[in-house]
């Protein structure tokens, strides 16, 4: 499997070893090819395509690629964060409302949980995991709920599909350990159903 992590809108970089080596190291030793991607038009030669938090918006042009890679068979995630920081939900949603999923841009707050903004949240086949500093999120097949609203969704287009994730950092060194997110992270990542 492999995996293009973008880096042409500013996003948070896999290769940072301080917020996300212990990703890295999962995915490296569960067989997963990951290469940091600066040029957004070689993204189409990876499985999967990560835009973790990006801080630059997309033209028309590359809505149009992502809609071509995703109906080609491609799994491409978008994953954002609360309260639209640096802007980062208004990027995602000027591209994920072409295909009717939407960051909230929301602060998603569990009252249920030890800290309210480490939210609790379930997959449809029963991992559970935890979103830090998440975003709700609409539209698609909900694909992770919590008590304050679903922060993962989907949508299957063609042979492919659009993950939508309301939190960027449920996947990060502090976060991965945390309930069963490691493995939901993996099969996301694989585009596995969750």
């Amino acid at each position: 499997m492999k995996i293009g992590w973008d880096t042409s809108h500013l996003e948070f970089t896999i290769a940072d070893y301080y917020y996300f080596g212990k990703l890295s190291d999962l995915l490296l030793n569960s067989g997963f090819l990951v290469d940091e991607v600066k040029d957004f038009d070689t993204l189409n030669r990876y499985d999967t395509i990560v835009f973790n938090y990006p801080e630059k918006p997309f033209n028309d042009a590359e809505v149009n690629k992502i809609d071509s890679w995703v109906r080609q068979g491609k799994v491409v995630i978008f994953a954002g964060y609360y309260k639209n920081e640096d802007g980062v939900g208004e990027n995602i949603n000027g591209i994920t409302k072409h295909f009717g999923l939407t960051l909230n841009l929301s602060e998603a707050l569990d009252q249920s949980s030890e800290d309210p903004y480490f939210v609790n949240v379930v997959s449809r086949t029963g991992l559970r995991g935890v979103f830090p500093c998440t975003d709700t999120v609409s539209g698609g097949e909900a694909i992770l709920t919590s008590k304050v609203g679903n922060v993962g969704c989907q949508i299957k287009l063609g042979m492919g599909k659009l993950v939508l994730l309301g939190s960027c950092v449920f996947w990060d060194s502090f976060s991965l350990h945390l309930a069963d997110n490691a493995t939901i992270a993996t099969k996301l990542l694989a585009g596995e159903e969750i």
